[in-house]
């Protein structure tokens, strides 16, 4: 089977007189850290689809809307309730601490998940959200699409994305998720023996943070470890 060409893509997007070292495809990294609500950018929505696509979706949308008229005014069904109970003191105690006992399973569900994960994948990031790796992770996320290859030039390293996903096989739109000069790069990582995939490698700042990048076979992953290395 042949490999995919990930270089083709990638030159499109090259600067004048910018040299492409090694292109190789990105697959994104099990267990990075979700980047926080008020840091993610609104998700993009999609045009409008025309004729009977695009009716279908406006009934949906509409269907899909609270309904006012009389089923607005009747009285909800939490004021048919017995106030009594509601503000007896043992009421809400029991209720406190069934609260209280759920959140606490709910912690140690995610510890152990949480020791699980970091046992099977390693540590996957190091930095704040403002470090050099947070932000650069915060952009790929931004990004939205689908991230399909990544590039190490004479200058910068790139990550491109997929704008074409969906149900419906399209042309690949391909846009720049997040680039970074190579000055602002210390070191590209390799970290081949972690359990999956092998292709991992770690994307050190100048800053000290740092960030797990993958292709998804190992030989990919060294390739753009020695371009790196030996520019």
């Amino acid at each position: 089977m042949p490999k995919m060409d990930h270089a083709t893509p990638c030159r499109q997007f090259l600067h004048p007189g910018e040299v492409l070292r090694e292109a190789r495809d990105y697959h994104e990294y099990p267990d990075l850290p979700l980047v926080p609500a008020h840091l993610r950018a609104p998700r993009k929505r999609p045009p409008r689809a025309k004729g009977l696509l695009g009716k279908l979706s406006d009934i949906l949308d509409k269907a899909s809307q609270p309904s006012g008229g009389a089923a607005a005014s009747r009285p909800s069904d939490s004021r048919l309730l017995n106030n009594r109970l509601i503000d007896n003191r043992m009421t809400r105690a029991a209720g406190n601490v069934a609260e209280n006992l759920n959140e606490a399973q709910e912690n140690i569900e995610d510890a152990l998940d949480d020791a699980a994960n970091r046992a099977l994948f390693g540590k996957t990031m190091e930095g704040s959200w403002t470090s050099m790796a947070g932000r650069f992770h915060t952009q790929v996320t931004n990004a939205g699409g689908e991230p399909r290859h990544q590039a190490l030039t004479d200058r910068r390293l790139f990550v491109l994305t997929d704008q074409a996903t969906g149900w419906r096989e399209r042309e690949p739109e391909l846009e720049v998720a997040v680039q970074i000069q190579l000055s602002n790069i210390a070191e590209l990582r390799p970290r081949p023996r972690m359990t999956f995939p092998r292709g991992r490698f770690d994307l050190v700042f100048v800053d000290g943070s740092w960030l797990a990048l993958c292709c998804s076979f190992q030989e990919d992953m060294e390739a753009m470890v020695t371009a790196f290395h030996g520019r």
